[in-house]
């Protein structure tokens, strides 16, 4: 086998430990949403009470999730690399969140799902996976152009001004767009993390520092100007975001404000979400038998699971559980650094960061790091759009893993002899 043929070959197994890995953190959230969920589910209205009904509804969801992430790891990489699926994610993401904005179903004051049948169906969890395609698609497409010759200039500075446009500006403005309209849902950690997933695929996907400076002033520019008229065509938008800054209000004062305009009711959730960690001790508990799961902290088999989950086991398994992260975010650098082309590297590090930075966000709340974001802990929380989601994300990481990554040089030495 010739060297070139050595460098290209590629990994045709599943990555077993990975998977392995995807049971072992489903498995672990479903205990926990068991142990967490019992006198919410008992204290629902009548002919839905039971302390089973989140775990047997996110059973249901996470089964499916399973499946759907076993079936897309093994198909291979280039298949999302072809235009007709990269462009259909990207128009698919853009109208199902205008669609949202228009006609979704509201609670709480914000549009973030729509209505299917006798369940709901967050638009913005299918957002996170497509723009990470079409990002990883269109950057693709731009570097097959410029092999073949294409997107060039008769000058320096024309070439510097045309690799921003096509590098950056057009991506990022177009990615932008869709996080615009989950803003103004308003959906403000889902616009957080789409800008977060944004940002890392575009600085992993080999785009020149001259494209980065003059796109990102560019698109700072237009933003900001965005922001403008948008403001001056709605001049109560800050009702919409009361919430936001209600919770700034909790965290300062969490941290000792005492000019926060805050009531101790206001305080209550996150007060005795942060009593329940720290009542924890070194061991918990014990598995279900938290005290502030009982309503203290309402809605605890959401945004405080994590909480609750160290009231019971105590600083010991909330290190279990953050080490488990910990190991699989290992092994998705593993799969970033083998890949072998822009597309596959793409792909990789939109899924891992929209996993990853979710967990950050969920860790950095309870812990009162942060203020408040909603954002709930994957693979642990309640929900089924979230889960189903965020476990095709992982298939696609399993998918890049087994068709597109190469065999570090070493092992194929090895294989050789």
């Amino acid at each position: 086998m010739s060297e070139i043929s050595k460098r290209r070959l590629r990994v045709k197994r599943s990555n077993i430990p990975l998977i392995l890995m995807m049971f072992v953190i489903v498995v672990f959230g479903l205990v926990i949403l068991y142990s967490v969920s019992g006198p919410a589910g008992y204290a629902r209205p009548e002919g839905e009470k039971s302390s089973l009904f989140y775990l047997q509804k996110q059973l249901g969801w996470t089964v499916a999730g399973l499946v759907l992430a076993l079936i897309i790891s093994f198909i291979p990489i280039k298949f999302f690399k072809h235009p007709f699926v990269w462009g259909g994610s990207y128009g698919l993401s853009l109208a199902l969140i205008v669609i949202t904005k228009l006609a979704g179903y509201e609670l709480n004051g914000a549009k973030r799902w729509i209505k299917l049948g006798g369940t709901t169906f967050q638009t913005s969890e299918f957002v996170k996976i497509g723009i990470v395609i079409a990002l990883a698609g269109y950057r693709s497409f731009i570097v097959e152009q410029r092999k073949k010759g294409k997107l060039k200039s008769d000058s320096k500075s024309k070439q510097i001004i045309k690799n921003a446009f096509f590098e950056f500006i057009l991506p990022v403005s177009m990615a932008l767009l869709i996080d615009a309209f989950i803003l103004i849902q308003p959906h403000l950690s889902c616009f957080l993390i789409v800008g977060f997933v944004v940002f890392m695929c575009t600085l992993n996907s080999g785009v020149g520092w001259r494209s980065w400076l003059v796109g990102g002033l560019t698109v700072a520019v237009v933003g900001v100007i965005g922001v403008a008229v948008f403001v001056s065509l709605n001049p109560n938008y800050q009702d919409n975001f009361a919430h936001v800054t209600q919770r700034i209000n909790i965290f300062a004062s969490t941290q000792g404000d005492e000019d926060s305009d805050v009531t101790e009711d206001e305080m209550r959730q996150v007060t005795n979400a942060h009593n329940a960690l720290g009542s924890g001790g070194m061991w918990g508990r014990g598995l279900g038998n938290s005290r502030a799961k009982y309503n203290y902290v309402s809605e605890a088999q959401n945004d405080y699971i994590f909480s609750i989950y160290v009231e019971e086991t105590g600083f010991v398994g909330g290190a279990i559980l953050i080490a488990i992260y910990m190991a699989i975010f290992a092994m998705f650098v593993m799969v970033i650094i083998r890949t072998d082309t822009i597309f596959s590297r793409m792909i990789a590090t939109g899924c891992s960061s929209l996993i990853m930075i979710q967990v950050l966000l969920n860790l950095a709340v309870e812990l009162q790091i942060a203020p408040s974001t909603g954002v709930t802990l994957p693979f642990v929380s309640y929900g089924g759009t979230a889960q189903v989601f965020l476990l095709i994300a992982y298939g696609m990481i399993l998918s890049v893993s087994r068709s597109g990554t190469s065999i570090p040089e070493k092992k194929v030495v090895e294989n050789e002899a």
